[in-house]
């Protein structure tokens, strides 16, 4: 089994990713939501700012974590399936749309600019 783990205080502290495909993005219908910024607006103008800063380039579909004969993959997807916007990175590297890119645990993983650590037991 892997898993996201995030370090935030929008996000759970970690998900598990399960052999099945895993779509992940602020849209409400992903396995994996990363919050849309605008929920924070009764917050103080300060955070609004700092969570706008941060998650308003995650697409409401933005990447899918698949499992193919043992390994994990990514796929930047996008809302379009053409990739998206503001990108995926693996280790600081952004990922080509639409190409899988096998993962390995300990590496770290950038929706737009929300990070987490791919770990796998």
């Amino acid at each position: 089994m892997a898993r996201l783990k995030f370090n935030s205080d929008y996000m759970g502290p970690e998900y598990s990713i399960e052999e099945k495909d895993v779509f992940i993005g602020r849209g409400p219908d992903n396995d994996i939501t990363i919050p849309d910024y605008r929920i924070f607006s009764t917050l103080p103008l300060v955070t609004q700012n700092a969570r706008y800063r941060t998650l308003r380039h995650v697409s409401r579909r933005h990447a899918i974590i698949q499992y193919i004969e043992g390994k994990y993959y990514i796929i930047d997807i996008g809302n379009d399936s053409k990739g998206s916007t503001r990108g995926t990175f693996v280790n600081g590297e952004r990922i080509a749309p639409g190409i899988r890119h096998q993962l390995k645990s300990g590496d770290r993983i950038r929706f737009a600019d929300v990070d987490c650590l791919f770990t796998e037991e």
